[in-house]
């Protein structure tokens, strides 16, 4: 694990995810669009926050509820983003640089959620008694 989080790829990532979701949303606000951008921007920033909450825990089972809270903001602002393309809100270039950082991001994620599932496999064989020795 990382010493700092600023050395954690994900977060990393989300960050820019979320700096470039700000950009774009503002340069697309309007007034009668002003929900819309809003939220996209809280909900890219939720998936850095999630991120960052997760790291600050001390153990596995926290970081990986914090993880998957990441992951569904993830989903949620993947959802948003079409949504705003669809409406004609968010341009095609933007749309396009915009998921495939939502796509990397995910990956990164889901990548550090196996690492701990595994994690806490390892952890659960470890503390059960060996059925092979008790048997003797």
């Amino acid at each position: 694990m990382s010493a700092n989080i600023r050395d954690l790829k994900v977060w990393q990532e989300a960050v820019a995810l979320a700096a470039e979701t700000v950009k774009a949303a503002r340069q697309n606000a309007r007034r009668e669009t002003k929900v819309l951008s809003d939220q996209l921007m809280l909900t890219a920033l939720g998936v850095a926050g999630a991120i960052s909450d997760g790291y600050g825990r001390y153990t596995a089972p926290e970081q990986r509820q914090l993880y998957r809270v990441a992951k569904r903001e993830l989903m949620r602002l993947e959802t948003q983003l079409a949504v705003a393309r669809q409406a004609e809100l968010l341009a095609a270039q933007p749309y396009a640089g915009l998921t495939a950082r939502v796509q990397a991001v995910s990956r990164l994620l889901g990548g550090y959620l196996v690492y701990l599932e595994r994690q806490l496999t390892s952890e659960a064989a470890a503390e059960r008694p060996n059925a092979g020795s008790a048997a003797r």
